[in-house]
């Protein structure tokens, strides 16, 4: 204790002023800095450290100090529960240690002293740096490190020539620093709450600001630099000396070292942006700066390795969003202070305070002499109490008069020239300079602050050299004082700070942020889909901050490029950046729209979930969107999305746009007397408006339904009391929507001439009401109103397409309201009866004479009377086909086409009625024999009427369509020579019939008291009402409809699917009857039908996987027959698709693959049933059906290593029991006369003399069998090989895979930049002569020869081809290996074993051929 209060003597008397250089001895300096330094170590270090004291425990010459403070540490130490000593804080060391450290402190600070006064040698600088800058290292010493902090500052200042090696030091300590550490930040910055940095990034930050001077005023004869930035140059190069030495470490980062530097950078990033505000800390904004020009180079953004340019574009993302933040700070600044930069002094309002704006209230006020702008006393820091004499000024005025002092000739440096600025700017960096001055600590932290702004505003200063004498003078002047007795009062921080931002805008680091932005966008370009997703995430970070950024032209062509990119990830977050701004910008939410809502049909389920709910916020906008409407339709057109997930999204948002009662919503009702209330109008007004862009009411009618049920809410988020008051409300609001759509049509009567036309979207939108819920138009307290208001509408005259699309919805409404009235007014059953009769004999329009039939067949029922009309009608169109069964009058024909329509509804909706008739010349069997004859008429027009009216009398008696003559009739309209529309007919007759039976099915299972989910499947038919009936009728005609699947009419084969469809759902035929077929469907290039294909085959492998494997093969055949035929041909050739079969249909067959991938045995069956039919000993295949499966298994989608290696597997079992037997049967057969001696031949010379042998029958026949063969080996050896080039795989890798190991989920595939697979030098047509037959051995035996050689041969060089992680590592093994097949292939394979028949053998053979036939085929040359 007694020397460190000797050295502190020492030092006080050394840093004192003016004394005698004698006793500046270097010997006593040098010891002084041993001696502190030792105290630090063995005092300081060891009390706070445990690593220190473990080093320093054996020393053996610890003082006094150590040994007090181990026997206090003993005492106080507690070990945790792993018997290790837990790490002392400050608040548990000994009392002596906290003097001696305190001592310590005080020695810092003198030596920092004598180092302004006193210039020492290099070496004893050089262990002063070692001592200082070791506190860094250990905890819980902040007082000594700040102490350290000045020294080195000072030092930095004084010695330019060690402020690189003071970087160095700085960067190793950087890198040590544990990245977990929970006390990382332990400056605190100066007034700041909660605002901490690292000790290194306030060294750093130090060290950069004390490195700059202004330069020295210079007389006259002495040349002075013009160049005003070099007094700033050293700063600059400084930063960008460590960042450089950051880049080097952090552009290779190795595992665990490479996270934490990146964690490092983090962290200086995260401080430097904390102090670029901060008034004492103006090198964080260089800093920035530095890295930001660095970021936007070759070893940030532009780098070659992927991860350097993500965490480049995360760091630039970050540091452009604070720059934005303050940029939209300063902005919204009202600051009285900065309007000096912006408006002159004049033209202030009276009696209000200039600072917050407020009138003077009872509030102590003053004005400024000078700019006569009123303050109040508390926002200037006055009081009444004090003494105004001579006049008060403000901030502003003061700093004006104090720059106004200054006398460019007081310098005697001839710079009288200069004039001070006038514009405000200069006024607010004095008052900045001023606050630095009047709160400088002892520190010099203040201190280098004022010398690094003004250095760095003489940088940049127009008048250049003139105004040096200016800033020497603006360092020296001291803050003003006001007139009277009172001192100027220190303008608060907060104000400093919000100065500090404003003066920091002019910067090159803010006026960079346009260039930064640029660079992000142009990263959304990036090929890798990493830096894009961090780009569209940085530009998200600025676009928070400032929705408006999207309003820039740059950003929205960027972020809607982003729309379409080829990353779902990147393409939901470009949606999720627009989305979370763009609703509280409605001119921004217009711009971007049209893009946006086209992605609603993205593939990415995201995405379409995501634009959805952008959409929705759209309409909920408070003021109204422009494009509400257009955004309802988008929505509400995927309803009948594929994802079960999207349907009830939009359900959901249409229940919160049309259905949901907002709390808080004052009801005001429309302005007319209606009892709706207007919000209910305006959502009613709405639905039309949707309803008009939709070709059907269909998705408003699943949309209402579903409202009402509340299907689409989770089930574990609803209880049955709140849904039930829920579902009552949703009706209740559907009831007064119904009424009000009622009050519009008749508004749409009294206001318009044309009041059907206005009426129609009305009556539509009722309709669809009336469809949910038909006792929505029968209000309780008059069931027949909207009969009764409606029916009038039926008396029209006009015959066009809109009134008959007015009078269907009418009839319909009327129809399913009438069966709700119990008993119907008399007058109104005579007008409808009187109506429905005229309609239906004179409309043209059949789907009005439809719904007039099925409403008058439900009128009769109800009605008291006998059904006078409907017997007459009944009458009257049997009695007119009757009369022309016998004549068949050519003018009466329109007549018997409207006949056979009517008479076919009327026995569909009143069969009952039929049967009670008293006529018995009118009978169902008479209808039906009337009907057969109409089916075998030879006038095709009237064939195919009475084909669709006997589809309705089959709905009434299903038992129909099982008459021998009608069956034959169905049959004989199924063949593949029938007419298109005959074909439809049928197929529709049989899809309504089922549609018929499953709704029978779902009423039946109501009434008996199931509950049933909407959504669910149909249940299945077996043992309810006709299914047995159904499944013979079905199972009749199953054949031909599964024909017909495969029609060359794509509308044909999409009815036919869809009636396999409802088939299926009722379970009528064993479900794999249909799998080829729906195989072969899934190569359509119809997307509905392929689609369609698609989810039934995946139901069925999810139902019924073994089944499903049994049937790929087929399936497989089928597609090839399929594509052949010509079925799509005109959509191929419309949609310019490459005609080739295999490249036709490699997408259907990907996906059918997909679907079995999952499972290995299934794959392996798959492949393995495929490969097996180029056996053309077994399979008889054609060579164009074998080139198809060559081009579908190179395409397949593989995602496991083991995938192609099984294929070569497969491949090489062929290969070893066919190629050897081949290639000496065709040698053979060329030994004998008069072939002998051709093969040795070259190939010109043997094709001419090939061409002009003559051969019995029997052997070209046979050549033609074995040249066949050598066509299918030569395509299972050319498939092999593309395999081992694009999946980098050499013989030795191939043939040490086996089937029973164990799958290896980490070896990914990874496909090689190959050439596309070819195989047109294979000869597809069989050979005719025996020069062909040539022709295709030599290219067989090329191929086997070549077969011997590693893929590497063949491979494009390793520039070309992006290479992997897994080329790689190939490129490793297959080095020097390129004869490894040959060299395999010689030695002894073990007998192949047998396999089951499915593909799937418990053990495999070695590949090659057996080594008999290899050596037989090596004896002698052909």
């Amino acid at each position: 204790m007694t020397a460190l209060e000797a050295v502190q003597v020492t030092l006080m008397i050394m840093s004192s002023p003016k004394m005698p250089k004698q006793i500046y001895k270097e010997e006593v300096i040098d010891r002084i800095i041993e001696f502190t330094r030792y105290q630090i170590v063995h005092s300081v270090f060891t009390a706070y450290d445990p690593l220190y004291r473990q080093v320093h425990k054996n020393g053996g010459d610890e003082d006094e100090v150590d040994e007090e403070e181990e026997d206090e540490g003993k005492r106080g130490r507690r070990k945790s529960r792993s018997g290790k000593p837990k790490k002392l804080t400050s608040s548990r060391v000994s009392t002596a240690v906290s003097i001696v450290l305190h001592k310590l402190c005080s020695i810092l600070a003198l030596l920092k002293d004598l180092l302004s006064v006193e210039k020492l040698l290099d070496s004893t600088i050089l262990q002063l740096m070692k001592t200082v800058l070791g506190t860094f290292g250990v905890d819980n010493i902040q007082l000594l490190q700040l102490k350290a902090i000045g020294v080195a500052s000072m030092v930095f200042n004084i010695y330019p020539q060690h402020q690189t090696v003071m970087i160095d030091e700085l960067l190793s300590m950087l890198w040590k620093l544990p990245s977990s550490k929970k006390n990382l930040r332990t400056y605190h910055l100066p007034e700041e709450e909660h605002k901490q940095i690292q000790m290194l990034v306030a060294l750093l930050l130090q060290l950069v600001q004390c490195s700059v001077a202004l330069p020295e005023l210079r007389t006259g004869q002495e040349k002075a630099s013009t160049d005003t930035r070099k007094c700033f140059e050293p700063a600059v190069s400084i930063c960008n000396y460590f960042w450089r030495n950051v880049f080097q470490r952090w552009a290779v980062p190795k595992a665990q070292e490479g996270s934490d530097v990146k964690v490092v950078m983090e962290n200086l990033v995260l401080d430097l942006l904390a102090t670029i505000n901060v008034p004492e800390f103006p090198a964080a904004s260089l800093l920035l700066q530095v890295l930001c020009v660095l970021l936007l180079g070759p070893a940030g953004v532009k780098s070659k390795d992927v991860p350097v340019r993500v965490s480049a574009i995360d760091i630039l993302g970050q540091i452009a969003a604070h720059l934005k933040r303050d940029t939209v700070a300063y902005s919204k600044d009202n600051l009285w202070i900065l309007q000096e930069t912006q408006e002159g002094p004049s033209g202030f309002a009276k009696d209000v305070c200039t600072s917050c704006g407020h009138s003077k209230a009872n509030k102590f006020i003053l004005r400024c002499d000078s700019c006569k702008r009123w303050f109040h006393g508390d926002c200037v820091g006055v009081t009444g109490q004090d003494l105004i004499g001579r006049g008060w000024f403000c901030h502003c005025c003061l700093c004006r008069n104090q720059l106004a002092s200054f006398d460019p000739g007081s310098s005697g440096k001839s710079h009288d020239t200069y004039k001070v600025p006038e514009d405000g700017a200069v006024i607010v960096q004095q008052i900045l300079l001023n606050f630095l001055r009047e709160t400088g600590s002892g520190d010099n932290v203040s201190f280098f602050a004022r010398r690094f702004y003004l250095c760095l505003w003489y940088g940049y200063d127009p008048q250049g050299l003139q105004s040096l004498a200016f800033y020497h003078w603006r360092w020296g002047s001291k803050a003003p004082h006001q007139d009277f007795g009172i001192t100027s009062n220190a303008i608060s921080r907060d104000i400093i700070v919000r100065i500090t931002r404003a003066l920091g805008q002019q910067r090159p680091l803010a006026r960079g942020f346009d260039r930064i932005l640029e660079r992000l966008l142009a990263s959304l370009q990036e090929n890798a889909s990493n830096p894009r997703a961090k780009a569209l995430k940085a530009v998200s970070a600025i676009v928070e901050v400032d929705p408006g950024v999207l309003a820039d032209e740059r950003v929205q062509k960027a972020v809607e490029g982003r729309f379409m990119d080829s990353a779902i990830s990147v393409r939901e977050a470009a949606m999720e950046l627009v989305g979370r701004h763009i609703v509280s910008r409605p001119d921004v939410a217009i711009k971007y729209f049209d893009r946006l809502s086209e992605r609603i049909m993205d593939t990415g389920v995201s995405v379409r979930k995501r634009v959805i709910k952008i959409l929705r916020d759209f309409c909920l906008l408070a003021g109204g969107f422009p494009k509400a409407t257009d955004a309802c339709i988008r929505v509400i057109s995927r309803i009948n999305d594929d994802e079960a997930s999207i349907q009830d999204l939009v359900c959901k948002t249409f229940y919160e746009l049309w259905f949901e009662e907002h709390p808080g919503q004052q009801t005001q009702f429309v302005a007319d007397g209606s009892i709706v209330p207007s919000e209910i109008a305006e959502r009613v007004q709405q639905i039309v408006d949707v309803l008009k862009s939709l070709p059907n009411h269909q998705p408003i009618v699943m949309i209402i339904k579903r409202s009402l049920t509340l299907d689409f809410i989770p089930q574990g988020s609803k209880t049955a009391a709140p849904t039930n008051i829920s579902q009552a409300a949703v009706r209740n609001r559907c009831e007064l929507m119904c009424k009000y759509l009622m009050e519009c049509i008749l508004k749409a009567e009294e206001t318009s001439e044309d009041s059907e036309v206005q009426a129609l979207p009305y009556v539509s939108a009722l309709h669809a009401f009336c469809i949910v819920d038909p006792t929505l138009c029968a209000p309780a307290s008059d069931p027949s109103r909207f009969a009764v208001t409606l029916q009038p509408y039926l008396k029209t005259l006009a015959d066009n397409r809109d009134i008959a699309q007015l009078l269907q919805s009418i009839v319909y409404v009327i129809d399913t309201v009438l069966p709700l009235l119990r008993r119907p007014p008399q007058n109104l059953v005579e007008e409808l009866e009187r109506d429905l009769r005229q309609l239906i004999v004179r409309y043209s329009f059949l789907t009005v004479v439809h719904a007039c039939i099925k409403c008058l067949a439900s009128l009769t029922k109800i009605s008291s009377k006998k059904g006078v009309v409907f017997d007459f009608l009944v009458r009257q169109f049997y009695k007119v086909l009757e009369s022309w069964q016998n004549s068949e009058m050519i003018q009466e024909k329109p007549n018997i086409l409207r006949s056979l329509f009517c008479l076919g509804l009327f026995v569909r909706y009143g069969a009952e009625l039929i049967d009670g008739m008293n006529d018995h010349d009118v009978t169902m069997n008479s209808v039906l024999n009337l009907y057969t004859h109409y089916l075998q008429s030879e006038d095709f027009e009237v064939k195919v009427k009475a084909l669709q009216a006997a589809g309705f009398v089959f709905l009434a008696r299903p038992d129909f369509m099982m008459n021998e003559s009608i069956g034959k009739v169905l049959g004989d309209s199924l063949i593949s020579k029938a007419d298109t529309r005959l074909k439809m007919q049928t197929l529709r007759n049989f899809y309504e019939y089922l549609l018929d039976v499953e709704k029978q099915m779902g009423l039946a299972n109501a009434k008996d008291g199931e509950s049933r989910d909407a959504t669910t499947a149909v249940p299945i038919a077996a043992g309810a009402g006709d299914s047995n009936i159904c499944g013979g009728i079905i199972q009749l005609h199953w054949d031909r409809i599964l024909e017909r699947c495969l029609d060359k009419d794509e509308q044909v084969r999409q009815a036919a699917i869809k009636v396999v469809d409802a088939v299926l759902r009722q379970g009528l035929v064993h479900p794999m009857t249909c799998v080829p077929q729906l195989i072969a469907l899934e190569v359509d290039q119809q997307e509905g039908i392929s689609k369609l294909a698609h989810r039934l085959l995946s139901n069925l492998n999810d139902k019924y996987p073994s089944f499903f494997e049994t049937r790929l093969g087929d399936g497989l055949q089928l597609s090839f027959t399929f594509i052949q035929t010509g079925a799509t041909h005109a959509s191929r050739v419309k949609n310019k698709v490459d005609q080739n079969e295999a490249a036709f249909a490699r997408a259907g067959i990907s996906r059918i693959y997909k679907l079995i991938r999952g499972s290995r045995n299934s794959r392996n069956k798959f492949l393995a049933s495929v490969v097996r039919k180029f056996d053309w000993i077994t399979s008889q295949a054609s060579t164009s059906f074998l080139m198809y499966c060559t081009e579908i298994l190179v395409s397949l989608p593989f995602n496991l290593l083991e995938e192609p290696l099984y294929l070569i597997f497969a491949i090489n079992r062929i290969l070893q029991v066919r190629a050897g037997d081949l290639e000496a049967s065709i040698k053979a057969e060329f030994q004998q006369e008069p072939l002998c001696g051709l093969m040795k031949q070259t190939a010109p010379d043997a094709t001419e003399e090939g061409t002009s042998i003559q051969v019995p029958q029997e052997v070209l026949k046979h050549l033609q069998v074995q040249s066949d063969g050598a066509v299918a080996l030569s395509l299972l050896l050319k498939m092999k090989r593309h395999l081992k080039i694009t999946f980098c795989l050499d013989d030795a890798r191939c043939q040490a895979f086996q089937p029973s190991d164990p799958v290896k989920s980490a070896e990914v595939v990874s496909r090689q930049a190959a050439k596309d697979f070819d195989c047109t030098d294979i000869f597809a047509k069989q050979p005719e002569n025996v020069a062909e037959v040539v022709q295709r051995y030599q290219l067989f035996k090329s191929l086997l020869k070549a077969d011997t050689m590693d893929y590497s041969a063949y491979a494009p060089p390793a520039s070309t081809r992006k290479r992997g992680r897994s080329s790689a590592a190939a490129d490793g093994l297959y080095q020097g290996n390129g004869h490894a097949g040959s060299k395999l292939r010689r030695k002894s394979a073990p007998p192949a074993p047998a396999s089951d028949d499915d593909g799937d053998p418990d053990a495999e053979e070695e590949h090659g051929r057996t080594p008999s036939k290899r050596r037989k085929g090596k004896s002698r040359k052909p």
